[in-house]
């Protein structure tokens, strides 16, 4: 009789287990619409409001002065469409805007991947980052605020002078040279005060990979380092997309872009040289 209460016992356990797991299961799990956002059948009028939550610096990164901000998004996917037709689309779609400091421009990013920047100055920076619509209206931001440390050197590296150790990687001895290749800005665009920027690259493949074990991949891989006018700093760009400015002031501009292997050593590079109409802004 032991055996059979035992049994019994255990039984009634499991039972209560079991319906202790079920009561618990939907308020301790997010349901798939939570995480993924609404579905694309659902009418975009019933969408929640999109929002973005954004993380601190990366704190190895940071200390040797390289910023790696890494943000996620609420009810709004991020791609590259623009324009008032994407404003209908459903579920949401936009992008996000970054500005360091005080600076008056943005760019646009739509890629979803970290921000990633180099070469600020020792010393309190800050970072906004604003969640926008397909027609770049503000629907959230928020800023990050970090210290670069004394001991980094700033300063973004120019020019194509690591080339050779990146060419020379086992696996690309027998790859043609990497090239960027940067159209000009896009006049109708421009008018506007907008910069947009296309560019394609031969013989590797832009895509967010990084670190020196990346170097042995083939065929290549690599990104861009944007640097606007005189600045100091740069942003990282491994999406593919066009590199878009916006809010500069009235007159001539410069840009360069840098293609880059996947630890960040310049390959080749262009600048682009254009003027912002008074009326553009």
């Amino acid at each position: 009789m032991q055996v059979h209460s035992n049994q019994d016992r255990f039984a009634q356990l499991a039972a209560l287990v079991m319906a202790a797991c079920l009561t618990a299961a939907p308020g301790s799990a997010q349901t798939a619409r939570q995480v993924r956002g609404a579905a694309a059948v659902e009418p975009i009028a019933n969408e929640p409001a999109g929002k973005i939550v954004v993380d601190p610096p990366l704190a190895e990164p940071l200390s040797r002065g390289l910023v790696v901000i890494q943000y996620r998004t609420e009810n709004l996917h991020i791609a590259p469409v623009f324009g008032p037709a994407a404003l209908a689309v459903s579920p949401r779609v936009g992008h996000i805007h970054v500005s360091v400091d005080d600076v008056s421009w943005v760019w646009a990013d739509a890629s979803g991947e970290p921000v990633i920047l180099n070469g600020l100055a020792p010393g309190p920076h800050k970072v906004l980052l604003q969640l926008e619509t397909a027609n770049h209206q503000e629907l959230d931001r928020g800023v990050v605020q970090f210290t670069i440390p004394n001991d980094t050197h700033p300063g973004a590296t120019h020019g194509a002078k690591s080339r050779a150790a990146f060419d020379t990687a086992p696996s690309h001895a027998t790859e043609p040279p990497a090239k960027i290749i940067i159209d000009a800005p896009r006049p109708e665009r421009l008018a506007r005060g907008v910069v947009f920027l296309e560019y394609r690259t031969q013989n590797l493949q832009v895509v967010p990979v990084y670190g020196p074990a990346a170097l042995a991949v083939s065929p290549r891989v690599g990104h861009i380092h944007v640097t606007v006018d005189d600045a100091t700093w740069h942003w990282a760009d491994a999406s593919g997309n066009p590199v878009i400015v916006n809010g500069l002031s009235p007159g001539p501009h410069k840009i360069l872009i840098q293609l880059v292997d996947a630890d960040h050593h310049p390959i080749d590079e262009g600048t682009v040289r254009f003027t912002i109409s008074q009326g553009g802004r």
